[in-house]
């Protein structure tokens, strides 16, 4: 892909060119774990991709880690004025996250596993070009409102 499509470019033809790989191959999101994470470890909140790792498929990944940072200062904030436990800050943060983004996390994986193999890929992508309400559909399954 660097070669044939990305050094079409010539400013990125540059770069390839010149660049100094750490890697033996290249790093690709096809090997990049999307598997469930805990929304809370050893009593801290995990925000963004500390709490679940956002696919790309699941728009955009900033916007989800100012969301979640939200939910939890609301939380921290009442636990500081010893309105709610620890303990209920962190139930009720999981609870809250899960259900403003375990739909779209899981229709992400979902999609996820697509990608990686040629087959299944341009299996996809076909779909996807022929059925624009399809493809409408499954972005709005992993794409949230605007923060």
């Amino acid at each position: 892909m660097e070669t044939e499509i990305l050094s079409q470019n010539p400013y990125l033809k540059k770069i390839i060119s010149e660049r100094k790989s750490f890697y033996e191959q290249p790093i690709t999101i096809s090997q990049v774990s999307f598997n469930r994470k805990s929304q809370v470890e050893n009593h801290v909140l995990m925000m963004g991709d500390a709490a679940g790792l956002i696919t790309p498929l699941c728009g955009n990944g900033m916007s989800m880690a100012m969301h979640s940072g939200k939910m939890a200062v609301e939380l921290i904030d009442h636990f500081l004025q010893k309105k709610i436990s620890r303990e209920r800050m962190e139930q009720l943060y999981q609870k809250r996250w899960k259900k403003l983004f375990a739909h779209r996390l899981a229709a992400g994986r979902l999609i996820q596993r697509l990608f990686g193999k040629p087959s299944t890929t341009d299996v996809f992508l076909k779909l996807m070009n022929k059925t624009p309400k399809l493809t409408q559909w499954l972005i709005r399954q992993t794409h949230g409102n605007p923060f």
